[in-house]
């Protein structure tokens, strides 16, 4: 995934992580979480680049990435309410098995299983 910021100063950029219908619980992701799966790469310049990487994925990798952007000073406060110093972008992303191929003499099934989200 990557994600572009433009800002004066220049914003800095944070990674999180929710699983499906989780929204309360967003985890902050770094290069090497994950059993070093995770990769994130980031340039400061004239604006803010970066690109978050997930290798060998599961199923238990499904959910919401989210790429959050701040320049505010008191961005890392922990007393201050987070959604008044950052801005965020998301991408929900699913992940499929891969395909079970069951053949016999006269048929041959390809069958996919996947998690659907679950309903509120």
């Amino acid at each position: 995934m990557y994600c572009d910021v433009v800002g004066n100063p220049t914003p800095e950029i944070q990674w999180w992580y929710s699983e499906i219908n989780r929204a309360d619980s967003f985890r902050q992701l770094w290069d090497g979480a994950r059993k070093r799966r995770v990769s994130i790469s980031t340039a400061y310049g004239v604006n803010s680049v970066s690109m978050l990487g997930v290798t060998r994925l599961t199923l238990d990798d499904a959910g919401t990435y989210e790429c959050r952007a701040s320049n505010d000073p008191r961005r890392n406060n922990l007393h201050q309410n987070p959604a008044i110093s950052w801005i965020r972008a998301q991408a929900t992303v699913m992940v499929l098995q891969k395909p079970t191929i069951v053949a016999s003499e006269r048929t041959t099934s390809i069958l996919h299983r996947f998690r659907p989200p679950l309903q509120a």
